[in-house]
């Protein structure tokens, strides 16, 4: 089961880097990123409702068409991979009234078995 970060952004960009890696996911556009590092599971916007950059180990539950989860979803988070950790970036602002954006980035971190193998150990 993954882990969900919600973090409040007072920041206009859009820009999100991996966190591992350093690598852009988001451009500071709202853009995806078209070539994403093996870190990233997805993005996903509320507004669209649609997963940009699945990884291919999350296809089978990204096209659940019976249980059309979304990350908000308990089940989703539980389908996760262990290593996931989702972070909810929401801003808030003002048109005809209030409005809100969430960009969900799911990233995969990787596990201490992973960092003795790549260290050699």
């Amino acid at each position: 089961m993954g882990q969900y970060v919600e973090i409040e952004s007072c920041w206009d960009s859009a820009a999100f880097h991996c966190p591992v890696c350093g690598r852009v996911v988001f451009t500071e556009e709202g853009d995806a990123t078209q070539s994403p590092c093996e870190h990233v599971l997805f993005s996903w916007i509320n507004q669209v409702g649609e997963y940009y950059n699945p990884a291919a180990d999350m296809q089978n539950l990204l096209g659940d068409e019976d249980a059309m989860l979304s990350p908000w979803d308990d089940e989703f988070l539980e389908r996760c991979p262990e290593s996931a950790v989702l972070f909810a970036f929401t801003s808030h602002g003002m048109a005809c009234g209030p409005v809100s954006l969430t960009i969900v980035h799911g990233i995969r971190f990787p596990q201490a078995a992973e960092d003795d193998e790549e260290a050699g150990q």
